[in-house]
């Protein structure tokens, strides 16, 4: 934190040279001075996928400027009458992410096949960005393979082999650290493949065997994940522990699910709730689908706990503010993210085989 890797990346933003995700935090790294050399908007006219960067990249002659750039700005002032998101727009992140969450809960729902046409369309050889501007990225690659795979139009996953490391597969190149839920959902992707088309490629397979190693052996000693992306070891721990259910392979992966599932038990609060500081309506569901879409052996406790998370969440969604969890340049909160998973975590309580405590709670309401 002394301010020599900010000074290196102003000094490759000055030369021309800066690394495509950086152009993300343009008003950083080209602070004081309009634009970026080499830098381009995106349509609509993001830079970055940022209305930050955006501005940045207009200058100080904003106020008086003309064109996509202005433009895109004035809209995304418009939506909230001032206040601007960190992210915007993020349509592949927010649309995978959704739509993944909703297919693996069974929700019942129709897509447009229009919509299924827009998101088969930004799978690339390179992969999926998250939003305009944004280079593409294995995290978001995976949710979208997964989520088209599992609405019936698979595609082969063999973009993700761009970002493969020695210890797994990293969200882009380059990246400074590891992800334990970029490389579950690359499971997801890699298993959900294999289960639509009866691939028995080898190479898949051999994928799928690494990373049920590598998340078994990034669990915790208390049975729950940690991520660079998000706040809440719930999220990281729902991610990890339904990956490794459906698409892990051998015993470490069927044991580390167990402990998941312990884990959640043991954390669950005295209103039924979960979360990692209060517990949340985000969190709650997080945890209940760790219970209710892995396979295990703790009926009776499951059970229990899922009815008092159910009568949680069924009151709190849309009463309780969710607070931002979701790491940015800043916590940011996606809601249509963030209401997925609740609707989902709601609709495998009900769809469940032990559903009847359940089925009275949602007849008094």
């Amino acid at each position: 934190m002394n301010g020599k890797r900010l000074a290196a990346a102003r000094q490759l933003t000055a030369e021309g040279k800066m690394p495509a995700k950086l152009v993300h935090f343009l008003e950083v790294l080209a602070y004081g001075e309009q634009g970026a050399p080499g830098v381009r908007p995106a349509p609509p006219g993001a830079v970055g996928a940022s209305p930050a960067a955006t501005a940045a990249w207009l200058g100080p002659a904003a106020s008086g400027s003309t064109g996509p750039a202005r433009e895109f700005l004035d809209d995304v002032i418009a939506l909230q009458g001032g206040p601007v998101p960190c992210p915007f727009p993020i349509r592949a992140f927010e649309r995978s992410w959704v739509l993944s969450t909703l297919a693996r809960a069974d929700v019942p729902f129709a897509v447009p096949s229009a919509l299924l046409d827009d998101l088969a369309a930004t799978v690339e050889p390179i992969g999926v960005a998250a939003g305009a501007g944004l280079p593409a990225d294995a995290d978001t690659s995976s949710v979208t393979l997964y989520a088209l795979a599992k609405l019936g139009r698979p595609i082969a996953p063999d973009s993700l082999f761009a970002f493969e490391t020695p210890a797994g597969f990293c969200t882009w190149p380059g990246e400074d650290g590891f992800s334990v839920t970029t490389n579950a959902h690359v499971l997801d992707a890699f298993g959900q493949f294999v289960i639509t088309t009866a691939d028995a490629s080898p190479r898949y397979r051999e994928v799928l065997d690494k990373l049920s190693a590598t998340l078994s052996g990034e669990q915790r000693a208390d049975g729950s994940w940690h991520d660079r992306w998000h706040a809440s070891p719930y999220y990281a721990t729902a991610c990890c522990a339904v990956a490794l259910d459906e698409s892990g392979r051998g015993p470490a992966a069927r044991e580390a699910v167990a402990r998941a599932v312990d884990w959640v038990l043991r954390t669950q609060r005295t209103d039924g709730s979960w979360g990692r500081w209060s517990g949340t309506t985000e969190e709650t569901a997080y945890a209940m689908q760790v219970l209710l879409a892995t396979g295990n052996p703790a009926r009776r406790a499951v059970n229990e706990a899922v009815r008092q998370g159910y009568a949680f969440l069924s009151e709190a969604l849309g009463a309780q503010p969710d607070p931002p969890l979701w790491y940015g340049k800043e916590l940011y909160l996606p809601k249509a993210i963030v209401r997925a998973a609740a609707v989902a975590a709601l609709h495998l309580t009900q769809a469940g085989p032990d559903s009847a405590a359940t089925g009275d709670i949602a007849a008094r309401r």
